[in-house]
């Protein structure tokens, strides 16, 4: 548990940033099971504040000890089922990977149909992520902040694009209908909040206001979501209800000056990020098993961890009835709810009831 102050708070930002953009770019309205993009900007609001709700008892557990990740506080907390949370956390980060490389194909699949097999472009982001997780969170901190880089001029080719397509008759009175598409938008924002569980493992890693970096990636991130679907709902309107990727479709049809294709840009990006983000992912699974298991018998599970992302990413863009399961919604914002919220919770009031007693 000896701290390690080696990346900034800029670099977690841009690490955990990143990560909710890579996440994020796979929304679509089928999988929030809404039929109005536009009322998720009021989803957006309310995730925001839940999403609060969920750092609060991640940052008390920082400001205990600094020096000590979730996993450390599950073991010091619950010396007994402390374990069992681990493992919890071991299948959500593999959870993560899966689900993100899973949806990284069908969209490969679907959308770009490349020459290159699926297995061999699954298995290169596989092997590279698991190569980059292994060096360290360092060195995913300076590809974060390039990648950051990237992406931001990618969205500034992209807004200069569309706005002008974009037209005031797209933008539909808030919750017009009903308030079913806002509440749907926001269970489903808040089973991609992804990022939290991360935070748990990287905080000891880093030098300089923690509350700050976590505040100002939360407001970040919605802020970004809101500003993206003003964007395409203006320029795209309903022709977005029936884009399985809609902010792909936005990036497709986008054209400026001597620049054509944007969509060329997206998926450079999105490739990179993606690879960036399964390395995370893995990092923090490396983690947590080597807490669990010890330096020299972690490695068996790190390779069946590895082995089970490459298998999962691959079966699910094929088989509709693991599929369904594995993206429903109701099952995601569980597992991301009980990793980001709920164990935090139970570790921090052992640790109050611990206090106490003494």
């Amino acid at each position: 548990m000896e701290r390690k102050n080696i990346i900034t708070t800029p670099q977690l930002f841009s690490l955990l940033f990143l990560c909710n953009i890579i996440i994020g770019i796979t929304y679509n309205l089928p999988m929030a099971k809404s039929t109005n993009m536009w009322d998720h900007i009021l989803s957006a609001v309310l995730a925001f504040f839940v999403n609060i709700m969920f750092i609060l008892p991640i940052y008390k557990l920082y400001k205990i000890s600094p020096v000590m990740n979730i996993a450390d506080h599950c073991l010091v907390s619950f010396p007994r089922i402390g374990k069992i949370f681990l493992i919890i956390y071991g299948l959500y980060y593999l959870f993560a990977c899966c689900y993100v490389l899973s949806l990284f194909n069908i969209f490969v699949k679907d959308i770009v149909n490349p020459e290159i097999s699926l297995f061999l472009l699954t298995l290169c982001v596989v092997l590279a992520a698991s190569y980059a997780a292994c060096k360290g969170i360092e060195g995913l901190a300076r590809a974060g902040s390039v990648i950051l880089f990237l992406i931001c001029v990618a969205v500034l080719f992209n807004v200069f694009a569309l706005l002008p397509q974009i037209d005031p008759l797209n933008f539909s009175p808030l919750l017009y209908n009903d308030f079913n598409n806002t509440f749907n938008g926001t269970i489903y924002l808040v089973s991609l909040l992804f990022f939290m569980p991360l935070a748990e493992v990287f905080i000891p890693f880093v030098k300089g206001d923690i509350k700050k970096a976590l505040f100002i990636t939360n407001v970040s991130v919605y802020l970004l979501f809101i500003f993206v679907v003003v964007i395409t709902t203006g320029a795209l309107g309903d022709y977005l209800k029936t884009q399985s990727f809609p902010i792909y479709t936005a990036t497709s049809v986008a054209e400026i000056g001597v620049f054509r294709r944007l969509d060329a840009i997206y998926l450079g990006i999105f490739t990179s990020g993606l690879f960036l983000t399964v390395a995370m992912f893995l990092f923090a699974f490396f983690l947590v098993m080597k807490k669990l298991f010890g330096v020299r018998h972690s490695k068996g599970v790190i390779f069946c961890g590895d082995f089970t992302i490459l298998i999962f990413s691959l079966v699910l863009p094929v088989c509709k009835e693991v599929a369904y399961f594995f993206y429903d919604i109701n099952f995601v914002v569980a597992f991301t709810t009980i990793t980001s919220f709920i164990i935090p919770v139970m570790v921090l009031l052992r640790h109050m009831v611990q206090i106490k007693s003494r």
